[in-house]
């Protein structure tokens, strides 16, 4: 599936419902001690004092990147907008802006609910394989990135063996954490480090496979890494390295504080993945390369903690592999009989403890904010969110404007809610439904 940045989206969106007046440079570089952006370019089509009042831009620049605000004042002789509000930040070279008849940040309000509204229509398709299989348990959180009856399938994946997997690029290292002394060959760094033995009767549940894993602890207001060091790395420059780690956390990641896999070449800043969602076992990956590799290739688990106590957690079965695109998935055994229930989907016959649980469905397109986030849809399924957002952008008027004003909005409601129902552009098709009688 492809992703379009709001880069992309909001000039589309705003050509789209006619909010959109062009984009230009500046001839002059942006002075930090004003709030004016030059361009003459602009005079060609702008030539009047005033012709840009209360229209709103949004600037591009690496200082002010990113930065929308109304036009308060334009001077057509020289192309001058002055930006309402604060000084901008000074900026050296050319910048690129764009100019709005609405306000941006409506616009971006508008894209941000309409992916709302066109759900299941639009969707973001999720395998989450975060659970795992325990004995006895037959009822499992559902994944929250999964909307509520969105579920669609559900499958058991065997486990790939750390130590007997013959790709791991550290399997002669403790790579399960059975070694006796559970540092063996790892490096902590603002890191506690801990074995934790398994246990029966009841099950500790936090030894992920064989008889022990590692617990680790990262104090308050510090940044933590636990690395082990690729044999030979050296040989490995140019090659995409992939690493995957089972780590048990209940802390939920922020913009502060997460969990993440790690990739580190010579003593440079470490590469990391996607952070732990705090909801038990998950797999944390990574992937990077470098073309340059001097001395090692550290890989492992980076923890910053910016939360009030300790963070806790556990590190199981790590896997690296070279050159290959990514670490291999065993095929798993689809599963007919489960049910959803409120936030937890219950598996009568349960998953074998020594299985992955692969849970399929249908969740929200991502949210954006800034230019750079993306959204999991590209081509005709913009089409259909700009048809939607659109209907809710131009609702707002019709709720709060009388007369004449008021016949004008609810057309252009009219004409998008129209544009949608008739051209059905840019929907998506559910992933199939594999389930068998309902226990």
């Amino acid at each position: 599936m492809g992703t379009t940045t709001l880069n992309t989206m909001l000039p589309e969106f705003a050509r789209h419902i006619g909010a959109w007046v062009g984009s230009y440079t500046t001839t002059t570089d942006v002075a930090g001690s004003s709030d004016d952006i030059i361009s003459t370019g602009l005079r060609r089509r702008f030539p009047d004092d005033d012709d840009l009042n209360d229209a709103f831009i949004r600037i591009l620049g690496s200082n002010n990147d990113d930065l929308r605000g109304r036009i308060e004042d334009y001077v057509g002789s020289t192309g001058t907008i002055s930006v309402e509000g604060e000084n901008l930040s000074s900026e050296s070279g050319s910048v690129t802006f764009e100019i709005y008849r609405y306000d941006p940040d409506q616009l971006v309000n508008a894209l941000n609910d309409g992916r709302q509204h066109a759900f299941p229509a639009l969707h973001r398709r999720i395998f989450d394989r975060t659970l795992t299989g325990v004995l006895d348990q037959h009822r499992f959180t559902r994944p929250t990135s999964i909307q509520a009856g969105s579920v669609r399938q559900i499958a058991s994946e065997p486990r790939l063996a750390a130590k007997t997997w013959g790709n791991n690029i550290i399997g002669t290292l403790n790579c399960d954490f059975e070694s006796s002394t559970i540092s063996t060959d790892w490096t902590a760094s603002s890191l506690t480090l801990a074995a934790e033995a398994e246990t029966t009767s009841p099950d500790n549940f936090v030894v992920f496979a064989g008889t022990q894993s590692a617990k680790w602890t990262v104090a308050t207001g510090a940044t933590g890494t636990l690395l082990a060091t690729v044999p030979s790395g050296t040989n490995y420059e140019g090659e995409e390295i992939n690493v995957g780690i089972w780590v048990y956390s209940l802390t939920t990641a922020t913009s502060t504080s997460y969990v993440k896999a790690a990739i580190q070449f010579d003593s440079g800043s470490a590469a990391v993945g996607t952070a732990h969602s705090g909801k038990g076992w998950e797999r944390l990956k990574v992937s990077s390369s470098d073309q340059s590799i001097a001395t090692s290739i550290k890989v492992g688990l980076q923890v910053v903690n910016a939360t009030g106590a300790d963070m806790v957690g556990y590190a199981d079965e790590v896997i690296a592999s070279a050159g290959s695109s990514e670490i291999p998935q065993m095929t798993g055994t689809p599963v007919f009989i489960w049910r959803e229930e409120a936030d937890e989907i219950v598996v009568p016959i349960g998953i074998t403890g020594d299985q992955n649980m692969l849970v399929a469905g249908h969740g929200l397109l991502s949210s954006v904010s800034s230019g750079s986030d993306t959204v999991e849809i590209d081509g005709q399924q913009l089409t259909y969110l700009y048809n939607i957002a659109a209907q809710l952008f131009f609702q707002q008027d019709i709720d709060q404007i009388q007369d004449d004003a008021q016949i004008t909005s609810l057309r252009t409601f009219r004409h998008f809610n129209n544009r949608m129902g008739d051209e059905h552009i840019g929907m998506m098709s559910l992933l199939p439904l594999r389930r068998d009688v309902i226990a």
